[in-house]
């Protein structure tokens, strides 16, 4: 199973703003475009390498950040996690 996650939401300022939630409570996460495979109004995403996504899942709802979608990276596809 893969640990690479991309996390997207419905516009920039959530993104970002998911980011330093995360980065706050210690979590690796980088800004990136969203993959072409994954559909999304936003081109901005979050990708991370952690085996703790209900953790993250939980921290996102803790501060009212709720994603359009948790994909795990697997080979060259996006899997739909949410």
């Amino acid at each position: 199973m893969s640990d690479h996650w991309i996390i997207i939401f419905e516009s920039v300022h959530f993104v970002m703003k998911a980011e330093k939630v995360l980065k706050e409570h210690g979590i690796d996460v980088n800004l990136v475009p969203t993959p072409r495979q994954i559909s999304s109004d936003c081109g901005v995403a979050l990708e991370v390498f952690e085996k703790k996504q209900n953790k993250i899942k939980n921290i996102l709802q803790e501060n009212a950040l709720v994603p359009d979608g948790l994909y795990r990276k697997e080979r060259n596809e996006y899997i739909i996690k949410n």
